[in-house]
């Protein structure tokens, strides 16, 4: 493939860049304030309400990635509102107005690109945290308007850790994909088209199922696994004939990534703690169909220890359509990306 990385812009003050709107608006979070940046400059479009403990030690970096300050999304829905979650509440966000809160979900926030809408403009995402006692576990939906929500299914006691993401189906607009995890028995790819009222299983419930983001293909449902216990590979599920295929070993696990305009697929690897970790480099790697990837640029993680306490090295990038000529990527725990964003392009051919 033979493609190269470039950094266009970076964006020193912009923790999290969230979303990427048709006309190029970009949402993002600076601590807890929401900005929105139209054309040149930034604007505080909202707040989030202070979080304690969190909030007392975000003056600093290390002590905002001990304690989690970051952590957050925004949503920006195809009806024009903004939704946020932080500190275990969802918000709707408004300009200029105090974040207004809607209810409350287990966990402080869910994963980057881990929502989804439906074709009636419902919004869909599923409860993340560290479930040590297995219980329970949702996936809400909420309207278009922000007005009401529900529970679309609830996982029952033991079924699963917690949800990575809900990922609506591009070539089949009533069926969602949900990944979910985290250990031996509950690892599985699951497929909905009734509403999320029943799912049909993939997988074993071993690490070969252990996915974060799921990419989409005429042909094949593909993932790259989230396994820091067990070596990573890229996978992808045959539509047809359901046949699952393993292909190259990774040498991280990868949480993140996305589709291009381009038709070329973009994902990330992440630097955390375990047998499965073989580098201290998170990589940007590009594939032209979700199964082969190269490695075109590589944030080697910074020196701040015990990982655990200070994060892991993680590149996301926001929701929204996004192209290689124009590609926001938000960073921690590396060097020259961490707690900043920027905008990046990739390129095919030349050196």
């Amino acid at each position: 493939m033979n493609y190269r990385f470039r950094i266009l812009e970076k964006f020193p003050g912009i923790t999290i860049i969230h979303h990427h709107g048709e006309d190029g608006t970009l949402w993002a979070t600076s601590g807890r304030n929401v900005v929105v940046k139209k054309e040149q400059n930034w604007q505080i479009f909202s707040r989030f309400p202070f979080c304690l403990p969190r909030d007392l030690f975000g003056f600093s970096r290390p002590t905002a990635r001990a304690l989690r300050s970051d952590k957050c999304n925004v949503v920006v829905n195809s009806n024009g509102k903004v939704m946020g979650i932080r500190g275990g509440v969802v918000y709707a966000l408004e300009e200029g107005r105090p974040a207004r809160s809607l209810f409350s979900i287990q966990g402080d926030c869910v994963l980057h690109r881990s929502l989804s809408e439906d074709q009636q403009g419902w919004t869909y995402f599923g409860e993340y945290f560290m479930n040590p006692q297995r219980q329970p576990v949702r996936i809400w939906r909420i309207s278009p308007e922000l007005d009401h929500w529900e529970i679309a299914h609830e996982f029952k006691t033991n079924a699963v850790r917690h949800v990575h993401g809900v990922y609506r189906d591009p070539f089949e607009n009533e069926t969602y994909w949900v990944t979910v995890g985290d250990f031996e028995g509950e690892c599985h790819l699951l497929c909905t088209t009734d509403r999320f009222k029943t799912f049909t299983s993939y997988g074993d419930g071993s690490q070969n199922y252990r996915a974060v983001n799921l990419f989409f293909t005429r042909e094949t449902i593909a993932w790259i696994t989230d396994s820091n216990l067990k070596l990573n590979h890229a996978f992808r599920l045959h539509r047809k004939t359901g046949k699952i295929e393993i292909g190259q070993e990774l040498d991280c696990s990868v949480w993140y990534g996305c589709p291009t305009r381009e038709k070329v697929f973009v994902a990330f690897t992440t630097v955390e703690r375990g047998p499965a970790i073989l580098s201290q480099a998170s990589s940007v790697l590009v594939s032209e169909d979700a199964f082969h990837w190269e490695k075109v640029y590589s944030f080697q993680k910074d020196f701040y220890k015990p990982l655990q306490l200070f994060k892991y090295g993680v590149i996301s990038c926001p929701s929204g359509e996004m192209s290689v000529h124009e590609l926001y990527l938000s960073g921690e725990g590396l060097v020259g990306l961490d707690g900043c964003s920027l905008k990046a392009s990739i390129e095919k051919g030349g050196k």
